[in-house]
């Protein structure tokens, strides 16, 4: 064992790590190869998503590898024989996907250590995986560009309080849309961030779509497939608008421009998540955090085709002063009483529904009543 890293094993991968490795929330970067263990489900999701998505003989890159552990667990464990490159421009990171590479005996992974924005302009891939420490916009634009016609871009973005509102100036600044605080932010900053890549994308004639994002821990996650095309981009960018937040009332709104105070965008109000793709991902045994992956997909096949924004059972309690029932009953009565109701992965206590705030707090208040008696 090299000195100063110790063996992890994630899924059927081992990973040589530092020792003093983050093992929870976004973690602190310091002079060593950062590999934050946390991020465990969203690299399992990565090879559920690659088992599907990716094919014999594609060019995939993992940008911003650090240890290499996420573009080591997809060439080790999705199944597929492709060219994999893993790069960082720190070359103590190099070395250590290296000797991880080796490890594992992935003789088919090339190790770079370049400046991601040099690589992409020279070079063009079916699959880049962006997964910076902090905020993706200076590397958005460079791999729309690098990659091919009905390939995919993954974005990781940690700088989570912009997109949330907490700092909205800061949002302004680097996605150019308006973040706010309300009850359903988690699901607006996510929007906005795939509303940031949509425009970036239509620049160069090129459409976006949503193949599966998701927000969970400290991170927001986006797998976009490309499709060249004017005409295409011009029908994504038909999907951005901007949203309003009645605190009053509930009331979600969307609105022509972002005048009112508790308005957000421009932001993506098109579909999130693919139902025909995660109906067939798999939480198979041999991922490290294969249960939470199981109730994951559940969860996404059911608001897969929901319109977007949530109601917390919280917000409806407050606004009715009645208890809230369990979230998985009401959405069951609300089904059965003819709307389209789902649970939501933004928050346990969330519901999706395509009812009114108005029509939603009316059926709360009669089935918090029924649930008391």
């Amino acid at each position: 064992m090299p000195s100063g890293l110790v063996k992890v094993t994630e899924g059927t991968t081992d990973l040589l790590v530092p020792e003093s490795y983050c093992r929870g929330g976004p973690g602190t970067r310091t002079g060593e190869v950062f590999y934050n263990k946390q991020m465990e489900f969203g690299r399992d999701v990565s090879v559920m998503f690659g088992r599907e998505v990716l094919q014999e003989g594609q060019r995939i890159l993992d940008g911003l590898a650090a240890s290499g552990a996420r573009g080591l667990r997809m060439a080790n464990e999705c199944g597929i024989r492709a060219d994999f490159m893993l790069n960082d421009r720190d070359l103590r990171a190099a070395v250590l996907m290296k000797q991880n590479a080796e490890l594992n005996s992935l003789g088919h992974v090339a190790v770079l250590c370049r400046d991601l924005r040099a690589l992409l302009a020279e070079e063009q891939f079916d699959y880049i995986d962006v997964d910076p420490f902090g905020t993706p916009v200076d590397f958005i634009d460079s791999a729309i560009m690098s990659c091919r016609n009905r390939g995919v871009v993954a974005i990781t973005a940690t700088d989570t309080a912009p997109l949330y509102g907490t700092y909205a100036k800061t949002c302004l600044r680097r996605y150019g849309a308006l973040s706010s605080r309300s009850p359903f932010a988690h699901e607006t900053g996510l929007r906005i961030l795939i509303g940031f890549a949509v425009r970036e994308a239509a620049k160069h004639d090129r459409a976006v779509e949503p193949l599966l994002c998701y927000h969970t821990d400290h991170y927001f996650r986006c797998h976009l497939r490309i499709v060249n095309g004017a005409s295409r981009a011009d029908a994504a960018l038909r999907h951005l608008g901007f949203l309003f937040y009645d605190a009053k009332t509930l009331g979600r709104k969307v609105v022509e421009s972002r005048d009112k105070k508790g308005t957000a965008g421009p932001l993506w109000l098109g579909p999130i998540i693919s139902k025909e793709l995660v109906r067939r991902m798999r939480a198979t045994g041999d991922l490290a955090t294969s249960a939470r992956c199981s109730r994951a997909l559940e969860v996404w096949k059911e608001e897969a085709d929901m319109p977007p924004m949530f109601f917390l059972m919280d917000e409806l309690a407050r606004r009715t002063k009645l208890a809230p029932p369990r979230s998985d009953e009401f959405v069951e009565y609300l089904r059965e009483g003819g709307a389209k109701a789902s649970r939501t992965h933004f928050d346990p206590k969330g519901i999706k529904t395509d009812l009114t705030a108005a029509q939603l707090m009316q059926r709360y208040r009669r089935f918090a009543k029924r649930k008391r008696s």
